[in-house]
């Protein structure tokens, strides 16, 4: 064989191995995607066509109003059969964690169109969480809200925090005025957990100026420009009662 066929032969199968190297990395790839999106950690296909504010988070437009109905949790909406509520999602991530997942997605946002309105989801901002961790389940709160408003429903934006450096992002995507929702969830374990909670507060209100706060939770003494609507956390009660049910 001569050598230029020689040459050829070596260049053709180089490029055989490149193309089988790309086709194996592609596959490979694929694979990857399809991993992420069964675990509902990107979501391209929810958040593609949000609208973000400056900082790359959802927005969410402001509430003018409080909530006409009582309050129910997300579990307890999801099978229950009347509909003349406000969902809210102040309890354990595990209860609710199913709405990030294209598997529950769609059929959870149609359930609660039928509400008649909803509290944003209260994605753990636990301080030891990165603080990348805990953006993008700032980012995930406002995500919801945005998709919620997009099917015409009220929406009211849950607003949590840790530390204080997280007050750097944490009240992103929201504007002044209207009604936003906090929950009292934790706050009196120990006296750090309270102190970062009215400070919060405080932020929140320099930040954003709301004319209502609907608290979730039980009830601690806070003074507030905004008038403050209270309502206890119905899930917790139930938690307790099973606990003294299993004494």
């Amino acid at each position: 064989m001569e050598q230029n066929d020689m040459m050829s032969l070596f260049q053709d199968s180089e490029v055989e191995k490149t193309s089988i190297s790309h086709k194996e990395a592609l596959s490979e790839r694929d694979k990857w995607e399809k991993r992420k999106a069964r675990l509902g950690v990107m979501r391209a296909d929810l958040t593609c066509n949000l609208d973000l504010d400056e900082q790359g988070f959802p927005t969410i437009k402001p509430y003018f109003g409080t909530p006409d109905a009582t309050l129910i949790d997300f579990k307890t909406a999801m099978s229950a059969d009347r509909h003349n509520c406000w969902v809210h999602f102040f309890m354990f991530d595990e209860c609710f964690e199913q709405i990030w997942n294209p598997s529950y997605t769609d059929r959870d946002l149609d359930t609660l169109t039928r509400f008649r309105g909803i509290l944003t989801p209260d994605f753990t901002l636990d301080p030891r969480l990165s603080p990348i961790q805990q953006q993008f389940n700032v980012f995930r709160n406002r995500a919801i809200g945005q998709l919620m408003q997009s099917r015409n429903k009220p929406v009211i934006a849950t607003v949590g925090w840790s530390f204080r450096s997280s007050f750097d992002y944490c009240f992103a995507g929201l504007s002044e005025g209207g009604t936003v929702a906090i929950s009292t969830n934790g706050v009196l374990k120990n006296i750090v957990s309270l102190r970062m909670f009215k400070e919060g507060v405080f932020e929140m209100e320099r930040k954003l100026r709301p004319d209502n706060i609907v608290i979730v939770g039980q009830e601690i003494p806070i003074k507030t420009k905004a008038q403050q609507i209270w309502y206890p956390n119905t899930n917790t009660t139930r938690l307790n009662m099973l606990k003294k049910r299993g004494r």
